[in-house]
């Protein structure tokens, strides 16, 4: 009786362990080489992906931000400035 145990244990694993080879197979075939979002992030830069994703969802905005679009928009009117060109930075730089 104990020789049938061992035999329906070392069954079950060997079903076990073909089942799992055969779940890792099936879950490897449903990969993207690069995952559409990143993609994404890859052509239009992670800030605009983020940022434009939330805007768009004021809840989500909220709990990013701990702050409504509204008043958002109400600190980037306060702390906006005309910005320097690259090349006017770099001739002061090297002035």
């Amino acid at each position: 009786m104990d020789l049938l145990n061992d035999v329906e244990a070392i069954a079950v694993a060997y079903v076990l362990q073909k089942r799992n080879k055969v779940a890792k197979k099936e879950k490897s075939k449903r990969r993207y080489w690069v995952h559409p979002i990143n993609m994404k992030i890859i052509k239009e830069g992670q800030f605009q992906v983020n940022f434009m994703t939330l805007r768009a969802h004021p809840e989500e905005f909220f709990k990013y931000f701990r702050m409504s679009i509204t008043s958002f928009d109400e600190l980037i009117s306060l702390v906006w400035r005309i910005p320097i060109c690259t090349e006017e930075r770099l001739t002061i730089t090297l002035r």
